[in-house]
């Protein structure tokens, strides 16, 4: 964050655990205030190392194939359940 920003939030008090919305500029601005977190609870840093961007499986080229051609139509009515009558008991 630029140092102006860090400032006017540090004059604030601003609460654990609580969010903050303003509108600055026409735009939604949201601060979220986190608890303290222990640091053995910490997310561990990103290492770009990790970052795998080579795949690590190739697939075959597509092979042959069956090539489809649909035709509009209209469909068959559907099928009507048959509803039984019902009976008189009297």
């Amino acid at each position: 964050m630029s140092n102006p920003l860090v400032e006017a939030l540090a004059q604030l008090n601003l609460q654990p655990g609580q969010t903050y919305r303003c509108q600055v500029n026409g735009r939604q601005v949201v601060v979220r205030m986190l608890e303290d977190i222990p640091p053995e609870m910490m997310p561990a840093p990103l290492v770009e190392s990790d970052i795998m961007l080579d795949p690590w499986v190739e697939l075959p080229a597509p092979s042959g194939g069956v090539r489809l051609i649909a035709k509009p139509g209209k469909l068959p009515p559907p099928d009507i359940p048959e509803i039984p009558q019902e009976e008189d008991n009297s």
